[in-house]
């Protein structure tokens, strides 16, 4: 299921903006939240366990405790500079410029190919 959300991702990596109003992972992160909705409430998937395994993935690859800020918080720190072991969450990204969003969603296509590469 994992590479259906994959071949999604990959349709919105060059025109993230039409496809999610905006080119920040937050609204890749709430497109596809939709999307895993939308295929739920149609009965075409029983969870979202990949995208699960992917946070989890996440949080390994980049040096966090645990994965509950999810795969766009936790790339997003990362691209911003925070230390994985002592970001204060609230408000953490509250004043982050457009290049940064940028680099943020050039990272998860990164860390995206590495964790496809990894369960094929």
């Amino acid at each position: 299921m994992i590479l259906n959300y994959y071949k999604v991702l990959k349709q919105i990596e060059h025109k993230t903006e039409m496809w999610t109003g905006d080119f920040t992972l937050k609204s890749i992160h709430t497109y596809m939240n939709g999307y895993i909705h939308a295929l739920r409430d149609n009965d075409l998937i029983e969870s979202n366990t990949n995208f699960i395994t992917f946070n989890e993935w996440i949080a390994n690859r980049l040096g966090f405790y645990e994965s509950t800020a999810g795969w766009a918080n936790m790339i997003l720190a990362i691209t911003i500079g925070l230390n994985p072991k002592s970001i204060e969450w609230l408000n953490f990204d509250e004043n982050v410029s457009k290049k940064t969003h940028k680099d943020s969603v050039i990272k998860f296509y990164q860390l995206l190919e590495e964790f496809i590469n990894e369960i094929k």
